[in-house]
Order: structure tokens, then sequence, then C-alpha cells
């Protein structure tokens, strides 16, 4: 079966992106206008070289779509359609003409998607989709490396052998063309196991390769002009610094680099390739920088996304005659109380793709015109969600009890109650994820519903530099939780919140988190929601130590503890005689990143323990659920779980 299915046009309103200006609803929006998937995915939204084309991936219930139109005319000339649990993991505009994707996997609605290797390919007109790689005799899967092809139509990709061990190989680079799917291998091997990214110079040369060791540990690598061997320029194990390559300088003898070490967040910095020399182009002081913004033609850097001199999020311009920088400007100027990006250009930079967030709206997408001066909507990602049904997001900071800075968001209803109740809601991974500033589907459902919305970047999460996440290992049930503890009540001091009607729900860790809150803060919380959660931290340790990659051995060797009374102790399913809250689980059977025996095992303890939970389980759903009707049940149960113990039904 082929993985697409390809038209040469499709109907307008399947795009969704003409402007759109939703009629004002009167009362709360159904749920599954929050739990939906969004009509467009705000990051994908690029414009092709020429400028002729704009694009966008469409997320749709189990799939993802790729859709391209005419700029000027607005009309629509291709759709790529996946099959069922099928994603456009990434994509790029290789031509004028041309776009590339590669494919991903995932089983449910939170699962990460993993990618398959596979390549696709499509004109923009919709004509010669072919698939320009998959599974061959001598290699599983290929990786693109740079994002335009050359003067012969070929691209610098890698290209992942089988591996009859389990553990991920070292891959080869190849030229693979774009139209054929021809390779040749050129380049050689990438020296490091687990690579991240390639820097191509404007010869498309790889130059720059970074990636991780065994230990996960960062290592950077350079290949001078006239050599073929690789030298290490850093390795982080040694010195306790995280070089992360971004982009070659416009000079091609320097790079731009994040700097990851154990004392700052991450930080700027501009690395000479000859003479090793560094030098610092932005340090924040609290919060790690986020993305580099390139020139419109893509050989320089004009600005970073900045989270440290406004949490919600800005720009830190170092070039500031940049002609992009000026744009920026002025689209700050135009769209106050948003954070407002040009994305993509146009080669010529005439063109540019702008995408708009803020907390009460989930993304606006637009078209500048440089020489017309002008800025025109082309779409939205929730076109249905007007103003009154979102929700202003305001930032919290406090001490933990071991005075360690933490940061996070509470998203306030709207109403005139003197004291809103408050659900808890930690995020999952954890280890380096961050909950911004901006529109959290999630957060806003239950702010709809009249409750306060409390996030916490409990130690752990990502953007507050490589020491405040190493400051998580170990620390499940521990210092993490406690943040969690401390941050709950930091909101009540700061926020009008009733104390005595906090609940708490999160999904994958943030269900460990949740029931852990019921077991070891009875008093604080009064009920507790789990979405396909971790609950035995034993059964989750020994899974992961029968992996076949190291790098995953490794990695669980460092956040847990290998002592059977650190993980049992630590575990909710060997707490439940403690938790004497209500409590709602909902689990998927096929959940392959949290099994459900977890959920299980934790439903089992209660129910001995004398409290037996209320208990959603789709045996045909994955690590979060597709299926609309499901998704929809889940989330329905959800809300009338916190109605009924601290809401509108809450005696």
């Amino acid at each position: 079966m082929t993985a697409f299915k390809f038209w040469k046009s499709i109907l307008l309103a399947v795009l969704v992106m003409a402007e759109i200006s939703p009629a004002r609803a009167t009362g709360a929006l159904p749920i599954e206008a929050y739990t939906s998937p969004e009509k467009l995915e705000a990051g994908s939204f690029r414009i092709s070289p020429s400028g002729k084309y704009i694009s966008a991936i469409a997320p749709l219930d189990d799939r993802s779509v790729l859709l391209i139109y005419d700029q000027v005319s607005n009309k629509p000339t291709a759709k790529l359609q996946l099959n069922a649990g099928q994603y456009v993991y990434r994509y790029w505009w290789v031509s004028d003409s041309r776009v590339v994707i590669t494919l991903a996997v995932k089983e449910g609605r939170l699962d990460t998607p993993s990618p398959t290797g596979e390549m696709w390919a499509i004109d923009a007109d919709g004509q010669n989709g072919k698939q320009i790689f998959g599974e061959t005799d001598d290699f599983a899967a290929a990786y693109m490396l740079e994002s335009e092809a050359d003067a012969n139509n070929n691209i610098l990709v890698a290209l992942q052998p089988w591996s009859y061990t389990g553990e991920v190989p070292f891959v080869q680079m190849a030229r693979l063309n774009i139209n054929t799917g021809r390779y040749k291998l050129d380049g050689g091997k990438i020296p490091v196991r687990y690579f991240r990214i390639v820097l191509t110079d404007s010869n498309k040369t790889a130059r720059i390769i970074y990636g991780s060791n065994a230990n996960n540990y960062g290592q950077l690598y350079y290949r001078a002009l006239d050599s073929k061997s690789w030298t290490l320029l850093n390795d982080e194990e040694k010195t306790k610094r995280n070089i992360y390559p971004l982009s070659f300088t416009r000079d091609g003898k320097s790079i731009y680099a994040s700097v990851s070490d154990l004392k700052h967040p991450d930080y700027l910095i501009r690395y000479n390739l000859e003479t090793r020399a560094e030098s610092v182009i932005y340090k924040p002081e609290n919060a790690d920088i986020g993305s580099l913004l390139l020139t419109a033609d893509g050989n320089d850097a004009y600005a970073v996304i900045d989270f440290d001199s406004d949490p919600r999020g800005g720009l830190a311009i170092f070039k500031r005659d940049a002609p992009e920088a000026q744009l920026s400007k002025d689209l700050s100027a135009l769209f106050p109380d948003s954070l407002a990006i040009a994305n993509s250009f146009s080669r010529d930079g005439r063109y540019a793709t702008v995408v708009v967030t803020s907390d009460r709206n989930p993304g606006k997408l637009y078209v500048y015109d440089r020489d017309q001066k002008k800025i025109r909507m082309t779409g939205s990602t929730r076109p249905d969600l007007a103003a009154e049904h979102t929700f202003r997001v305001e930032p919290i900071e406090f001490k933990a009890r071991d005075g360690l800075t933490i940061r996070g968001w509470v998203t306030l209803p709207s109403g005139t109650a003197s004291k809103h109740p408050m659900v808890v809601m930690p995020h999952g991974g954890p280890y380096g994820v961050v909950d911004r500033w901006g529109f959290d589907p999630d957060a806003q459902l239950l702010a709809s519903r009249g409750y306060a919305v409390l996030q916490i970047n409990y130690r752990g999460s990502g953007g507050y530099g490589q020491g405040f996440i190493d400051a998580g290992h170990h620390e499940w049930g521990g210092k993490m939780q406690l943040d969690i503890t401390d941050g709950t009540l930091a909101a009540i001091s700061a926020f009008p919140i009733d104390r005595n009607r906090i609940c708490i729900f999160g999904a994958s860790y943030g269900a460990y988190a949740a029931l852990m809150a019921v077991a070891t803060e009875p008093t604080l919380f009064k009920c507790a929601a789990g979405y396909s959660g971790i609950y035995d931290l034993s059964l989750e340790y020994n899974q992961s130590s029968r992996s076949n990659m190291s790098a995953v051995r490794n990695y669980f060797k460092d956040i847990f503890v290998n002592d059977k009374e650190w993980l049992a102790s630590r575990s909710p399913t060997n707490l439940a005689g403690k938790i004497k809250a209500p409590i709602l689980l909902i689990h998927g059977g096929k959940d392959t990143n949290t099994p459900p025996k977890q959920a299980q095992l934790m439903r089992k303890s209660l129910i001995a323990s004398g409290n037996a939970p209320e208990w959603v389980y789709e045996e045909t759903e994955g690590h979060g659920f597709f299926n609309p009707a499901k998704r929809l049940n889940a989330y329905r149960k959800l809300v009338e779980f916190l109605d009924k113990h601290i809401g509108t039904q809450a005696k």
C-alpha cells in the first residue's frame, strides 16, 4: 500500500487557508472545540524559495496532511494525504517547485512521533509524487541533512544501515536525487552514533556534525576543507559544557552555537572554526534562548527568540541593520501582546510567512509582502475559537523550599467569582519539557468550565539551563513533587484561588505526579486524574533496562536510583493506602509508551485499599486517544469528575 494519495487540487474549504471571521458565540463552546486537532500546525507554515507557493501541515485525528497552494491566487495546488497513524515529520522546499517530506508514526495523540526513515517528494502542482527512499537491501532509513538541492537535484542525506544487534548503527552520508530516488555514498561515515545535526557550507560540503555518545553527552565535530577526517571540537562529558551548532555565519569561517553548562541558562555564541575562539552574542540570565532566526538567503542570522527579558517571549536582535530585523520590529508593533515571528522567507526576501500567537490566540498565519508593504491573513490554527472563548495566562514565580527559583503559568477563567477552583496540570516528559506562555488547549478547556489552571516548570523541566534539568535527576516523587506542592501554595497566595477546591490532572509523567500528589498531600488536593500514566517505577525501570539502545539504558540510570526500595517508595501503586481522594484513570490498551499494565496495577491497588477509581479504558487506543468519539468521552469524564469534586456539583 502506498503511503500517499495525491491530488492536483482540493476544495479550498478543506485547506481552511482563507481568512475566517468566526461568529461570536454566546456560551461556552463544546468540549471538542478544544480537544479536536488544530486545523493547521502554526510552526509548519512556510513559503517556497521563489515565493510562488505557501504550505502547511494539517493534523487530522490519526494522521496529518501537507497542503500547498498558490501564494498570490490563494488557489490550492496539492495535497499529500497520509495513512492512519502516519505523520509528516518534517518537510522542506528543496527547490522552487518541489517538496521533500520525511514520515513519522505514533500510536496515540500524546505519543512523540517516531521517524520511519522514509522520504517522499511531490511537485507544488501535485505532479510527480514519488517515494524517493524506503527500505533497501543496504540501508533501512534516510534522514535529511540539508534543505536545498544542488544543481544536479541531489540533497545530502544520512543513510542508516540495517542493524542486527539492536543498537543504533553509525550512518553513512550520501547524495539522494529528489526526482529519481537514486543515491550515491558521498561524505563518509558520521563519527557519532546518535547524531542530531549536520551543517553544510556554501559548497554543500558537510563541515560540522553534532550528536551524543552512549552516555548521552554531546559531541561536536569539525572537518576542515582540506581534510577527510573529523576533529572532535568539544566533548561535553569532559568539558562539562555542551556546544550545539545552529548555523554557519555569512563568511563561512564561524558558526552560531548554543552553549549549555551547569551554571547558566543556554546562551548564544559565535565560534571561530579556525582559531577556536568564542565570542558571546547573547547571554540571558534566567531562561534559555530559543530558536535562531536566519536571514532571507539563509546564509546568516539576525536574532534569537528570547524568553528572558519577557517570559512570554520576544526577540533578542543582534544584527539591527538587517532588513529582517526591521521587519521583526514592525511586526512587534503591529501585533502587541503577541509573539510574531517571520519563520520563512522567499529567496529574494520579498515575501515572508508570519506566525502570530499568544495566550488567547492559538495561531494566525500571515504573508508579508515587502515591496507592497502589506500583510494579509491566510489562515488560522483554530478558526472556531473567538476571543471570548479564550482566557488570559499569567506568569508565576516562586522559591521552592530549598531556595530554587521555579516558574510557571496560571490560566484564569472569566467570571465574577471571588475565588476560583483550580486544577494543577503538571506537564509530561518530564526532562527537558517546558510549559511556555501561549495557548494550551487543555488549560483553555478547563478555564472555559470555570477552573483556574496551574502549570509548573518543576526542576527537571527544560528552558532554564542544563543545571535545572539535572536538578531533577533521582527526584521523581522527591523534590520534583515538592515543587508542585510549593507552586500550588504559591498560586493560592498570588491569585484568587479557593484552597479548598483544588484537583490535579496530568498525562504521562504528569499522571504520575498527580497520583503522587494525593498520596503525599492528602489535605491539599481533593481529587486526581491520570491520563496514560506511569505509576509503578520498578516496572518502568525494568522495561527500560531491557532496551537494545545503550543510550536509553544509561538515561534511566541517570534519572532513577537502581534500588528496589527507592523505586518502590516512589511508586503510587505502593502508596494507594495513603490515597483517600477520588481518582480518575484514563488509559489505552495499545499504549506502548506507558503500557496498560501501569494503569491496571494502579487500579488494582486502589480497589484493594477501598478506593476504587473511576475508569476509562479504551482497548484500541494508544498513548492518548486518536478516535474522536473516545477522546471526547475521556474529556467529558474528566470535566464531569472535576465538576463533581471541586466544581459546580461539589458539596
